[in-house]
């Protein structure tokens, strides 16, 4: 009896533990698609805590993005130095731009608030608070006062905004 026993225990752990494993591997795929879902049902159902912060935010990214006509200045802008979007808080460092380097910056956010963009080389270092409910840009001139630059962006609502920015080479 106690071999008996010692076996079917063992058949039923096998078996938990391939149910176990098929379920994982079925919900894989159903959870790679509920954000997809979720994007398209969005305007008509309440999606949950974490998504709409992901989607929203990148919603909000393409938004300052498109004010800043990036994808056709990526394109054609030969003096580009770098373009993308920030995390807020969030921060990217270029270390190939060389001291001295006179640059234009160009700076957009959308959503609900405002995003303080700062452009830091050396010793030099600008700040531009943009207000991110009004569709515009903004822009200034940037010399570069050592290797490097770096472009911060911050906001006391850091979930309500999205970011974009432009960096040229003044012609």
């Amino acid at each position: 009896m106690y071999r008996f026993t010692r076996h079917t225990g063992s058949a039923l752990t096998a078996v938990a533990l391939i149910t176990g494993m098929a379920t994982a591997c079925s919900d894989s795929p159903a959870t790679s698609k509920a954000p997809q879902s979720q994007k398209t049902a969005s305007s008509t159902a309440a999606p949950t805590a974490q998504s709409p912060s992901q989607s929203g935010r990148e919603q909000l990214n393409k938004e300052a993005r498109d004010l800043l006509n990036m994808t056709d200045r990526l394109e054609s802008d030969e003096g580009l130095v770098s373009s993308g979007s920030l995390a807020v808080p969030g921060e990217n460092l270029d270390k190939t731009i060389k001291s001295g380097t006179a640059l234009r910056v160009e700076v957009a956010c959308a959503g609900e608030g405002t995003v303080t963009f700062t452009v830091a080389s050396g010793t030099a270092k600008t700040a531009k608070r943009v207000d991110c409910t009004q569709p515009t840009t903004d822009g200034f001139d940037f010399t570069t006062a050592g290797p490097g630059l770096a472009i911060q962006a911050d906001s006391p609502e850091e979930e309500s905004v999205g970011t974009a920015y432009i960096v040229s080479h003044i012609s």
